[in-house]
């Protein structure tokens, strides 16, 4: 009795973290697909979707707008609607919507799809997050693809493998279209030559089944409409124009992740981190730059895990790093700076080129003002560092040479006297006598004895 009650709590304590306002029971539970698709999306709609039961819920309602993203949170998802006790409605709003690519494939494992008006479904033609491309689609439905030309072979063992890739998917979306009622040859044809139907086009092809200006006509709609489950079983859904939605927000978590997913984003904590470890190894005991450093670093690493790095563009911004770092120390007459400035362009550029979605590729707009600004940076903290070197030494025994300072003790040769300075006393030596009161330059030192001489014969 006491381990029900504990999982009771567990569970009451899940919920209300995840449901906002601590609602805890709703006819609907709205989801929100937004954005480019990756691991992290892949997580939020999975735990929303086995959740939405527990709040006593009739049917999840999911909203699109996607560009799409990576096949295999894409396959995730997917497998979550599938298994899903509840029903599935996808929705793709708001106005100019679209459930593009990867999204496309999300909406069609749904049991019902509306679209409202001014959306776009389709594109779905993947693209490889591999350092090779998928085959390209052909111009035209019915036309063959094109040879490629002598100028840029291909291996025939990578075709055949991204041809069995592309066949699968197809297949995979046919048997769904199948079981979900709808036409999988429309599906097929956005994977093959990524077409693009609007909602009318799609209502006509059968790729959907709802044309709704709002969620309440969807509602409206399925009332008395049997809804057909993938395994066969028919539900109705009884909920009206208006029924108790609740909507799930992603935790704290998942939005700081989906920030590390935002390309843009780590390339800047790459180069902070970059600029903040040189400083702290240029003047060790800043303490800030280096913990600031080290943080951007590991941040830009466990971006890794949502977004593919080109290993290409990350060795180019290394290199063009190192080409800065020289300029100032190598008499280049501003070939290295020039280049470092050009391989940190272009390695940016390169670095999230395998992405499957142009959202997820790092803007030229964004890239050339932050490259400048980082050259910039390093230089001033290089130009620093080498001013430094070059300035005269300011401790140890160098640094009291040539130095001024007042007899308080007579020097009696051979019998040391004492000579204030820089706050301090100190033994001093000299090869003739000097009275208290005169003033000295310091000619040399041996261990804790200054050697000295009047002010005014001192060398």
């Amino acid at each position: 009795m006491a381990m029900r009650d504990l999982r009771a709590a567990a569970v009451a304590v899940l919920l209300g973290a995840l449901l906002p306002g601590g609602v805890r029971s709703a006819d609907v539970v709205r989801l929100r697909l937004e954005g480019p698709i990756h691991a992290v999306t892949a997580e939020y709609l999975k735990k929303g979707i086995e959740e939405a039961p527990r709040t006593g819920a009739q049917a999840v309602l999911l909203v699109i707008d996607t560009p799409g993203g990576f096949v295999s949170a894409v396959e995730e998802i997917q497998r979550a609607i599938l298994l899903s006790p509840l029903p599935v409605v996808a929705y793709v709003s708001p106005v100019n919507a679209r459930a593009a690519s990867g999204g496309a494939l999300v909406a069609l494992s749904a049991d019902f799809i509306a679209m409202a008006p001014g959306t776009t479904i389709g594109s779905a033609h993947p693209v490889s997050a591999l350092p090779f491309n998928f085959p390209a689609a052909p111009e035209k439905p019915g036309e063959p693809e094109k040879k490629e030309t002598p100028q840029r072979p291909a291996s025939s063992d990578q075709e055949v493998m991204l041809e069995k890739i592309l066949n699968d998917l197809s297949a995979h979306a046919r048997t769904l279209a199948e079981h979900r009622g709808r036409d999988g040859a429309v599906y097929e044809r956005m994977l093959r030559e990524s077409v693009s139907l609007t909602e009318k086009e799609a209502l006509n092809q059968r790729a959907i089944e709802l044309v709704a200006a709002n969620e309440a006509e969807i509602w409206t709609f399925l009332s008395g409409r049997p809804l057909r489950r993938f395994d066969g079983r028919e539900v109705d859904l009884r909920l009206g124009p208006s029924p108790e939605t609740v909507e799930v927000n992603p935790t704290l978590r998942q939005r700081l992740l989906s920030g590390l997913a935002n390309p843009n984003l780590t390339l800047v904590l790459l180069l902070v981190g970059v600029v903040g470890l040189y400083a702290e190894f240029k003047a060790p005991g800043l303490i800030l730059p280096g913990v600031l450093g080290g943080i951007c670093i590991l941040l830009f690493a466990l971006s890794t895990q949502l977004l593919p790095i080109n290993a290409v563009g990350l060795l180019l911004i290394l290199l063009g790093i190192a080409f800065l770092l020289l300029e100032l120390k190598v008499a280049s007459y501003g070939i290295l700076g020039t280049g470092g400035v050009v391989s940190l362009l272009i390695g940016s550029l390169l670095l999230y080129r395998n992405s499957p979605v142009p959202e997820l590729h790092v803007s030229l707009l964004f890239v050339l003002p932050v490259v400048l600004a980082f050259a910039a940076i390093l230089f001033f903290l290089v130009a620093l560092a080498v001013k430094a070197h070059r300035n005269p030494v300011a401790t140890g025994e160098e640094s009291l040479v040539g130095m001024s300072g007042e007899v308080r003790e007579a020097i009696r040769p051979p019998a040391p006297g004492k000579v204030f300075l820089f706050g301090e006393y100190w033994n001093a030596v000299s090869d003739r006598p000097i009275e208290a009161g005169t003033r000295v330059k310091v000619l040399g030192r041996d261990g804790m004895v200054l050697k000295v001489a009047p002010a005014g014969e001192g060398g």
